[in-house]
Order: structure tokens, then C-alpha cells, then sequence
């Protein structure tokens, strides 16, 4: 039963952005670097070092040469981790999974993954997101605004907005999931808001949860995803806290 008391909704199960909000895309960077300067360098310009997923993610455009993916030992034991997300994928070259490397380079030839010295030097292949997280703690208000100004043209058209989150695909739940952990404040706010008697997206998603409260509290108004959820969710807040947002690029 619904009331008009003070509601805070958490949502379990997993999250995900709206299949037409999150795009994610590999790019090709033809620099050599070592492995750790390649990954700096996806870290500053896009979001990542690559991670295969799937076979058909493995079209990177390459040459006929190596270049480095997420792949990697980690320091102790020496398990295998991507370093962005986690994936199962993996198609070593025969015996490559035991090779004394420590960094992965994918073939352009073969699609083979290969174990290198992470101090080798090859081209590379970034993970890019159209998510942007902003570290500056705003209002809910603030935030929307923020987001829209981002890449606004003179003649008013909109590039950016407040993301909207939706229960659905898994990989776009990984994307806004690492984007919310890197917020310097506990949660991140999103485009959820009630406004004349209605829940709604702002930027005009459709609203797939059908028990948010049709009379909340006037202090839990807007929504946010917390860094720290067992299995995922949002909550409901009041709009004039302060808090880092998520924004996206629209297509």
C-alpha cells in the first residue's frame, strides 16, 4: 500500500541505462606505448583499455599487428583481470595463457590473445563510453542544468542531458556502475524526478519501475544511485542535497 509518508525506494536487481542511452565504442590508437602508459592513456581520453566481451568486439580495425587490450596479471597470484569490467572471453594463442607475460596484446591477423612484457611497446585499443560523470557537487536542479549546457549550440539543441537508468542489459549496467564508483560523493544524481504528480525521465525515457510512490515525500523527489549497493538499485532523495551527477551524450 502507497502512502504519503516518507518513502525511500531502493531497488534491488540489476541497473542499467536505457538500451538507447549508453553507447560504448572501441577506439584504435596507433602510439606505441608500454602497457600501464597505454592504459594512462585510455584512462585521461576515453574510459579504458579495451575489454573483449565477446568474439565480434574483437573488430578493432587493426593492421597486421599486435596491439594491447585490458588484459593483465595482477600482482599477487597472479590471476588473470581486465582492467576495466570483467570479462570470461578469452582466445589464447596455443599455450599463451602460461607465457611469462604479464600484459595482453591482441592479433590483428588471428584475433589471438598473446601474453607480452608489460613493458613492450605496442599501439593499443581504448573502451570509450558517451557517459560523462561531473565531480562537482551540485543540486539536482544545478546538475540538470550542468549537463545541458554541455556541448548546447546556439540554436538551443541539446547534446547532453541527466542520465536515465532502467533494469535491462547487463553491459550498460557495468558502464553507469564504473562511472558511479569513480563519484567523490556517496551517491550520483540521475534524471529521475517527480514533477506534477508524475514520475518521469527528463529526457523523455520511458519509466519501467511501476512501484515508485504516487505521493512521495517532498524531501524524496529526485532520484540517485548510490556507489554502495549490494545488488544495485537507486534511491529516492531530496532535490537540494548536494551531489556529483551522471550525464550522457545523446546519439
Amino acid at each position: 500500500m502507497k502512502t504519503c509518508g516518507p518513502f525511500l525506494l531502493f531497488l534491488c536487481g540489476p541497473v542499467a541505462a536505457l538500451g538507447s542511452v549508453v553507447v560504448e565504442r572501441y577506439e584504435h590508437v596507433k602510439k606505441c606505448l608500454s602497457w600501464h602508459e597505454a592504459q594512462s592513456h585510455c584512462r585521461s581520453k576515453f574510459t579504458d583499455l579495451g575489454t573483449i566481451y565477446e568474439e565480434s568486439d574483437e573488430e578493432t580495425n587493426l593492421d597486421s599487428y599486435s596491439a594491447w587490450i585490458g588484459l593483465h596479471k595482477t600482482p599477487r597470484g597472479g590471476a588473470w583481470k581486465w582492467s576495466y569490467d570483467s570479462s570470461e572471453y578469452r582466445n589464447w594463442a596455443s599455450q599463451e595463457s602460461s607465457a611469462t607475460g604479464d600484459c595482453v596484446a591482441i592479433s590483428s591477423r588471428n584475433k589471438k590473445m598473446s601474453a607480452q612484457n608489460c613493458e613492450a611497446r605496442f599501439p593499443f585499443v581504448c573502451l570509450s563510453t558517451n557517459l560523462v560523470l561531473v565531480r562537482e557537487e551540485k543540486t539536482w536542479e544545478e546538475a540538470l542544468r550542468h549537463c545541458r549546457a554541455l556541448g548546447s549550440s546556439a540554436c538551443g539543441s541539446r547534446e547532453y542531458d541527466l542520465v536515465s537508468v532502467q533494469p535491462g542489459d547487463e553491459r550498460e549496467h557495468v558502464h553507469v556502475s564504473a562511472a558511479v564508483q569513480e563519484a567523490d560523493t556517496e551517491e550520483v544524481w540521475v534524471g529521475l524526478r517527480f514533477l506534477a504528480g508524475s514520475w518521469l525521465w527528463v529526457n523523455g525515457a520511458t519509466l519501467l519501475y511501476p512501484d515508485l510512490p504516487s505521493c512521495p515525500h517532498p524531501l524524496q523527489r529526485c532520484g540517485a544511485l548510490p556507489k554502495r549497493s549490494a545488488g544495485g538499485g537507486f534511491l529516492l532523495a531530496d532535490c537540494a542535497e548536494r551531489r556529483n551527477f551522471l550525464c550522457y551524450r545523446k546519439q
